[in-house]
């Protein structure tokens, strides 16, 4: 049972492909959500203690305030949520900075018990019964006025890839297996194996 506060290093794909290879990976065993550009932010909460991270371990400074950060909360217990918080000063896709945000794109937690062994597919299915379709930017959905969370797409990823990074605050796509199975987070090279980055060309990136 996680009945306090542990942190959990967040999943992340290490293994990096050409966009001129995202066809390889849409082949019905992945879904493919957003990268956006911004930093990896971890929020810990029982709904009244509240532990905001980054994924070196480190607290994170979050603009956002407490109590909506608390009401994400879902459940009994404990919940654990990854996600991207934008504060890089990128710009959307109506060219206007888009900073401050919490966007999810998975959950570690749930009713203060670990997901371990559950896969990207089973907790992206909770993640959108937890916090409803509302679409309010590509393959982005409202929650609250500065927490979001990502969509999800099963094929397509070429032109889903072109259509989103076309916009400054998208990186990109990550691939993950549909049935990647989540491991506990003791190390940060856990849960690395089942998911593929895809960057758009930049002046730090080559892809």
């Amino acid at each position: 049972m996680f009945d306090k506060y542990k942190y959990i290093y967040p999943p992340r794909p290490e293994k990096k492909i050409s966009p001129n290879d995202l066809s390889l990976f849409d082949n019905g065993r992945y879904l493919a959500q957003p990268k956006l550009n911004g930093s990896c932010m971890e929020v810990y909460t029982n709904g009244k203690e509240l532990v905001v991270m980054n994924r070196h371990k480190k607290p994170l400074t979050c603009h956002i305030g407490k109590d909506e950060l608390k009401s994400l909360h879902r459940g009994q217990g404990w919940i654990v949520l990854c996600g991207e918080y934008m504060n890089k000063g990128q710009t959307d896709e109506n060219n206007k900075k888009w900073s401050d945000n919490f966007v999810i794109f998975d959950i570690l937690v749930h009713n203060s018990k670990h997901l371990k062994g559950t896969t990207f597919e089973e907790r992206f299915e909770l993640l959108e019964t937890l916090y409803p379709n509302n679409p309010v930017k590509p393959l982005i959905h409202s929650i609250s006025p500065n927490c979001y969370r990502v969509g999800s797409v099963y094929k397509n990823f070429e032109s889903v890839f072109t259509d989103i990074t076309q916009y400054q605050m998208y990186e990109g796509l990550v691939m993950k297996s549909i049935n990647g199975k989540l491991e506990l987070g003791t190390t940060q090279r856990n849960n690395t194996r089942t998911q593929i980055k895809c960057r758009k060309s930049t002046k730090n990136y080559a892809f």
